[in-house]
């Protein structure tokens, strides 16, 4: 009698309770509903490439044209703006930013040639043309001018929330923008900046900062770092490789270990990078303050690494444990009452 009553109970709260897990953590993607795509003129040096690589005279104007089609039922409107490319903490090539700062060697930068961010509205289920205008510098110049023409769907107002996390994710296309004057090779540098004691999503790590002042992209970057403390000690190793960096850019390439952190004291950082044939080697001490280590402290998720706590599963078995007091409770009054 006594399996009989429980039985179907723990069944219904397990039922329940991965109904309320899967509704928390489930993530559905949006679908984009729109292509893009670029129509390459006379002067497209990759004839087969999908991105604008344009070999372009002084004082050279052109219009450029791209294709948004929009696929969905109901009309659109869309971000189009041509930004420059920027190296990101990965180190990755990053078009995704509109008039980020910019260095002090940059010589051109491509916001500025271009026609400025525009938006434009694409009936439902149809292909629209649209033009970026483009006035290239009037001096010579070399290596190669990088950007990219970046489409994105604008939504007027935010998706209505769902109950549990739902995490509305941005996408866009982008379509490369690269301008030339002529194909001499550029060689490769790489500087190194400052280094310091720098907190990424709660974390702590060393980040050294590296600089690309050349007008040229580095690809197929490997970079080894070694960060040694006072008494000679390895306490951070860092090794990656297949990074770039966009030209005349830089980025924090960070070295550490999300578990632990630095004290105030004086280190050496011992850092070899590699393109191609071109290598560098940069052997640095630098100092992490107390007064950065206690700032750093104040936010800092290291000293609170214990996991939290499972609210909803200590909710889900209180809930089992009351339900089975209350139905022992009922039943021994029934029986009771029976004898």
């Amino acid at each position: 009698m006594t399996k009989k009553i429980f039985l179907p109970i723990i069944l219904a709260f397990a039922s329940l309770f991965v109904f309320l897990v899967t509704g928390v953590t489930s993530v559905k993607a949006d679908t984009l509903n729109y292509t893009v795509g670029a129509d390459l003129p006379d002067n497209q040096i990759e004839k087969s490439g999908s991105y604008f690589d344009l070999k372009v005279t002084p004082g050279q104007s052109q219009n450029l044209t791209i294709k948004i089609n929009n696929k969905d039922s109901v009309s659109h409107h869309y971000e189009v703006s041509v930004n420059r490319g920027l190296t990101n903490s990965n180190g990755v090539i990053d078009y995704s930013t509109h008039g980020s700062s910019v260095n002090d060697n940059l010589a051109y930068n491509i916001e500025s040639l271009v026609t400025s961010p525009q938006d434009v509205e694409v009936d439902a289920n149809t292909t629209k043309l649209v033009t970026v205008h483009l006035d290239s510098p009037k001096e010579n110049f070399s290596g190669i001018i990088l950007g990219g023409i970046r489409v994105q769907e604008i939504t007027a107002t935010p998706k209505a929330a769902k109950k549990g996390i739902h995490i509305n994710n941005e996408y866009a296309y982008v379509i490369g923008l690269e301008l030339r004057q002529n194909s001499d090779k550029i060689k490769p540098k790489l500087n190194l900046g400052d280094i310091n004691e720098k907190q990424v999503n709660y974390y702590n790590y060393v980040a050294a900062n590296l600089i690309n002042p050349t007008p040229s992209i580095i690809d197929n970057l490997s970079v080894n770092a070694t960060v040694k403390n006072s008494s000679g000690k390895e306490v951070y190793k860092q090794n990656k490789t297949g990074l770039s960096m966009a030209p005349n850019s830089n980025f924090d390439y960070l070295i550490g270990s999300p578990k632990q952190t630095l004290k105030a004291g004086t280190y050496e950082l011992i850092l070899d990078a590699k393109a191609g044939t071109s290598a560098w080697h940069f052997d640095r001490k630098f100092t992490v303050t107390t007064q950065t280590v206690k700032k750093l402290a104040k936010t800092s998720i290291v000293k609170n690494a214990s996991p939290e706590p499972n609210y909803l599963l200590i909710a889900f078995i209180i809930a089992i444990v009351l339900v089975m007091i209350l139905v022992t409770l009922a039943y021994r009054n029934k029986y009771i009452k029976k004898h």
